[in-house]
């Protein structure tokens, strides 16, 4: 009985923090990496690459341009402006500046938009 519960209590502690080890990725791109949940990814793009670019979600995300003020994106083949600390929705998607320098672009794309 006690090699029973034993086995049940490491197989339950394996699959915890196989779930839980599971909760974040990260991914990297053309001059982007991302740190995703099931949810939702922070994007951080590299401003001197020309392109930069990621998948993340299903969906493929692009740095068009920035300025201080705004960022355009691409996301899934639809082109978006979004200004600092705002957000919009894209398709089933919402996207949100977190942080604009001049070396980087820290973006927020969530699940959840229209």
């Amino acid at each position: 009985m006690f090699a029973r519960r034993t086995s049940r209590l490491i197989a339950t502690a394996a699959l915890v923090a196989a779930l839980t080890g599971g909760a974040l990725a990260g991914c990297s791109g053309e001059g982007a990496t991302s740190t995703c949940s099931t949810t939702g990814c922070t994007i951080t793009f590299e401003r001197n690459v020309t392109n930069a670019k990621i998948s993340i979600l299903g969906v493929e995300v692009q740095l068009v341009s920035a300025n201080q003020d705004s960022v355009t994106l691409k996301v899934a083949g639809q082109e978006v402006t979004v200004q600092r600390g705002d957000g919009v929705s894209v398709g089933d998607f919402t996207v949100k500046i977190n942080e604009i320098t001049d070396s980087q672009v820290v973006v927020q794309v969530d699940r959840g938009g229209n």
